[in-house]
């Protein structure tokens, strides 16, 4: 763009810009600022590109906060649930066995022998140990704790995120001495793995930690990244399951290029201990290290 004129034409005085025009601070004099086609078709061009991004990222971050909120949605009614029919259960349960308990009350005197006999030869249980029984049954499915973790489920989880995390990776670019540095993903390795309990926003989740091995022609690259599954839940038969969705934790400004981590401790804490909760090394040989 050009200036008609830097200082003003009546006074002489200092011009300062004040909206689309150009200001005497001595006399108050106005003058316009006059723009080329090229110069304003270019600044409109920046808007519109600018607009479009900002309403990108926008309509993104809306995605991302319903997918949340859905998901958060169902697992609190599969909880809300689950608590209503054992509720309904235990209390049948009781019942009848107080109701049992009146009957051997009632003809104690004649079946109390029989009855301790049953019990030490183990043809039924004893009344401490039904009771036991009710409460391992009533235990909320989503407590889930390392023992749980088996070593297939644990290796179905890695290969899951493994494959989405090499599908996800294209090559990434880094600004060195003034000169653009393209680096390919030769493989990917997994680091450890982690069980976070009773996590910060009621969720339980695993989250697998993987080293990312980079190539360019300046040489290699490794750097840290992670993956977790959430929603792990224990079934009718005690088994514990998920549904195997590998989910990527928002990275912060510590990330290299966006992409991954260059420091191991700030991967493990950006990816682990963010969630809060109580955090359980796995490991592949069925033994677990607590970590607090």
């Amino acid at each position: 763009m050009k200036l008609v004129n830097l200082t003003c034409p009546n006074c002489g005085g200092a011009l300062e810009r004040v909206g689309d025009n150009l200001c005497c601070k001595s006399c108050g004099g106005a003058f316009a600022i006059d723009y080329d086609d090229s110069d304003v078709e270019y600044e409109k061009l920046q808007t519109e590109d600018e607009r479009a991004q900002r309403e990108f990222e926008h309509e993104k971050e809306l995605l991302e906060i319903r997918h949340r909120q859905e998901e958060e949605a169902r697992i609190a009614a599969e909880k809300r649930e689950y608590k209503r029919v054992k509720k309904e259960q235990f209390s049948k349960k009781v019942s009848s066995q107080f109701g049992c308990l009146i009957a051997l009350l009632i003809m104690a005197g004649i079946f109390y022998g029989s009855y301790k006999l049953m019990v030490s030869s183990g043809i039924m249980p004893s009344f401490k140990e039904m009771i036991e029984s009710a409460r391992a049954t009533s235990r909320d499915p989503y407590d889930i704790d390392a023992s749980d973790v088996t070593d297939e489920m644990l290796d179905n989880m890695i290969d899951s995120a493994q494959k989405a995390k090499i599908k996800s990776r294209h090559g990434v670019r880094e600004l060195v001495k003034n000169k653009w540095v393209d680096y390919s993903l030769e493989s990917v390795e997994f680091d450890s793995a982690y069980l976070i309990n009773k996590a910060t926003d009621g969720h339980n989740r695993v989250v697998i930690i993987f080293k990312l091995h980079y190539k360019s022609k300046n040489g290699e690259k490794i750097t840290y990244d992670g993956t977790y599954f959430q929603g792990l839940r224990r079934g009718p038969d005690g088994k514990v399951a998920g549904n195997y969705d590998p989910r990527t934790v928002t990275r912060s400004k510590a990330a290299w290029n966006s992409d991954s981590y260059e420091d191991k401790d700030v991967c493990y804490r950006e990816n682990v201990l963010a969630f809060g909760g109580q955090v359980t090394e796995l490991h592949l040989n069925k033994t677990a290290q607590s970590e607090g």
